[in-house]
C-alpha cells in the first residue's frame, strides 16, 4: 500500500501574457478551477497509472471540500483518513502561469497546516510517501516528521519529495528519521540541498533522484548513476509536473520493478502533466503514458 501525506488544495490557475510589475496588471487569457495540492495531485497520479494509493491530508467544512472530495472518489482514492477542519477553510492556491510555462504559486494552506497523524495505521508493512510542504510549517511538520518517525519503527519504505523550503534541512530530517527509501527533488532543491548538507547526498536516501525537466533525471543509487532522458512535448503549465514525476516514480519501485523503469514512466507521466493546463485534474493515465513512450520509440516495461 502507498501512503501519501500532502496538500490537498483547490488551485485557481491563471494564464498570463505577460509578467506584470508590482501594482500592475495582467490580464489573464486563460482560467482553469482545479483540484489540486501536492497530495491529491500525487494521489491521483497514481490512481491513473494504475495504483490505488491511500490520501492523508485535511481539508475545511465548506464548499471547496466538497469539489475536493469529490475528485478524490471519481478517481477510487481511500479517504479514511483524510481530517475535516471544523474552524480553518480549505486550502487555496491561486497559480499565475507566466507565457513560457512556468508557474508562481500564491498559497493559503489553510486546514493543511492543522493535519496530525491519524490514530489508526493500517497493519503490514507500507510505503510512505511524503511531499515536502507537509514538512514546512507546523502543526503539519511535527505531524508528518512523526509519521515518518513511526513508518520507519515499522519497517516501512519511505520517500520526500523535496520542496525549497525544505531543502537546506536534509541534516535535521536524517537525525530524527535516519534514511530514507528515496528522495527526489528538481536541480534547484538538490542543489540548496547539497550546499547545506554535511554528508554526501546519496546518504540521505538509498536511492536520491535529481528532476531536470525536460532534460530527463538523474539517480544515483549505492553510488551509482542512472540518467534517463526526457520527453518532448509543447510545455504549457509546469504545475503538477513534479508531483506527478515524484509519486510515479515512488509507485513503480514500490512494486519492485527497476530503477530505470520507475524513471522511464514518471519522465513520461511528468512530460504529458506539462503539456496541459491545470493540476490533479489533468495527470496522465496508463494508456497516455504508453502511447507516449512509443511515439519516443523507447521500450515500453513489459509489466506496464
Amino acid at each position: 500500500m502507498l501512503i501519501i501525506i500532502g496538500d490537498i488544495n483547490v488551485d485557481i490557475n491563471l494564464a498570463l501574457s505577460h509578467w506584470p510589475h508590482e501594482g500592475g496588471d495582467a490580464v489573464a487569457h486563460t482560467a482553469t478551477w482545479s483540484s489540486g495540492g501536492t497530495g491529491l495531485n500525487s494521489a491521483i497520479a497514481v490512481a491513473r497509472l494504475g495504483g490505488s494509493p491511500h490520501l492523508w491530508g485535511r481539508v475545511g467544512a465548506d464548499p471547496a471540500a466538497h469539489q475536493l472530495l469529490n475528485t478524490v472518489r471519481q478517481h477510487a482514492l481511500n479517504i479514511d483518513a483524510i481530517q475535516v477542519d471544523a474552524v480553518l477553510p480549505t486550502g487555496l492556491c491561486v497559480i499565475p502561469v507566466s507565457p513560457n510555462g512556468e508557474r508562481t504559486f500564491l498559497s493559503y494552506r489553510g486546514a493543511n497546516t492543522a493535519w496530525h497523524v491519524p490514530d489508526l495505521w493500517p497493519d503490514g508493512r507500507h510505503w510512505m510517501h511524503v511531499c515536502g510542504h507537509a514538512l514546512v510549517s507546523d502543526t503539519q511538520r511535527e505531524s508528518a516528521l512523526e509519521a515518518l518517525r513511526m513508518a520507519h519503527a515499522l519497517g516501512w519504505q519511505t520517500s520526500i519529495d523535496l520542496c525549497e523550503a525544505l531543502a537546506s534541512h536534509l541534516d535535521q530530517l536524517y537525525a530524527y528519521i535516519g534514511q530514507l527509501t528515496v528522495l527526489s527533488g528538481n536541480h534547484n532543491e538538490m542543489h540548496v540541498a547539497q550546499q547545506y548538507a554535511q554528508h554526501p547526498i546519496h546518504t540521505y536516501a538509498q536511492t536520491v533522484i535529481t528532476k531536470q525537466g525536460s532534460n530527463g533525471c538523474v539517480a544515483i543509487r549505492h553510488e551509482q548513476t542512472h540518467a534517463s532522458a526526457g520527453f518532448v512535448v509543447d510545455a504549457i503549465d509546469t504545475t503538477a509536473c513534479g508531483d506527478t514525476f515524484a509519486s510515479a516514480c515512488v509507485w513503480v519501485l514500490m512494486q519492485d520493478h527497476p530503477l530505470d523503469d520507475a524513471l522511464l514512466v514518471a519522465n513520461a507521466a511528468g512530460a504529458l502533466t506539462a503539456s496541459r493546463r491545470g493540476a490533479a485534474d489533468i495527470t496522465p493515465n496508463r494508456a497516455e503514458v504508453i502511447t507516449l513512450i512509443k511515439q519516443q520509440r523507447l521500450h515500453v516495461p513489459a509489466w506496464l
